[in-house]
């Protein structure tokens, strides 16, 4: 899993949490620039270390490696899902649970900063050329699927059965992959939308195919 990198300031977060967070974002933008100039390969991490103006032990407090660095974390989603509360699944059923579950989602995209926007953008070419980044990015997917599955498994009662809220998680998680992938790759056109409206137009379309 990727250490989560929250903002550097504003965020409630005590002197020493601060400069932790302020230390990753360093680290991740090296990561990044570097990343973006000469690819992974071509990248050790002492340079990164270098360009971030930290040692290379400090980059491995912080990284287990140079392509965990390029890939912040998903801080909001990972908060939202733990505090995620659910309907009444008994009385209301599982498709009122994915819709809890999609306005969590429209909810952690509204919130996010004009700068993280362009960050999305940026780390999304490096994982269309960087396999082994790409590959981490699959595995922290995977690390919220199971985050809001169990989620919903606590707070979803004897209704909420492994299978049902497997699939409502791998569903929501389809829905947030592919509206940021099809942002990403609009907003390096200059075309796309807002986010949140790209969502809504996947939940619509999910709509459309379960009709």
């Amino acid at each position: 899993m990727a250490p989560e990198i929250p903002p550097p300031s504003g965020d409630g977060l005590d002197l020493r949490s601060r400069r932790r967070a302020q230390t990753q974002a360093m680290i991740h933008e090296a990561a990044v620039e570097l990343f973006e100039s000469q690819g992974v390969k071509a990248t050790t991490v002492e340079e990164i270390a270098a360009r971030a103006g930290v040692s290379a032990r400090t980059f491995f407090r912080h990284f287990a490696s140079k392509e965990q660095a390029a890939l912040p974390g998903q801080r909001r989603l990972r908060q939202a899902i733990d505090a995620l509360e659910l309907p009444d699944v008994a009385e209301q059923g599982p498709a009122a649970v994915l819709r809890a579950v999609e306005d969590m989602a429209v909810a952690v995209i509204v919130a996010e900063p004009q700068d993280e926007l362009r960050e999305h953008q940026r780390v999304r070419r490096i994982l269309l050329d960087e396999p082994d980044v790409r590959g981490l990015a699959t595995a922290q997917e995977q690390e919220l699927v199971l985050r809001l599955r169990d989620r919903l498994l606590r707070r979803g009662g004897e209704a909420m059965d492994l299978l049902t809220a497997r699939l409502i998680a791998e569903t929501a998680m389809l829905l947030w992959r592919s509206c940021w992938d099809h942002w990403a790759e609009l907003a390096d056109s200059g075309a796309a939308p807002a986010p949140v409206e790209m969502y809504r137009q996947y939940r619509a379309g999910l709509r459309r195919i379960l009709a």
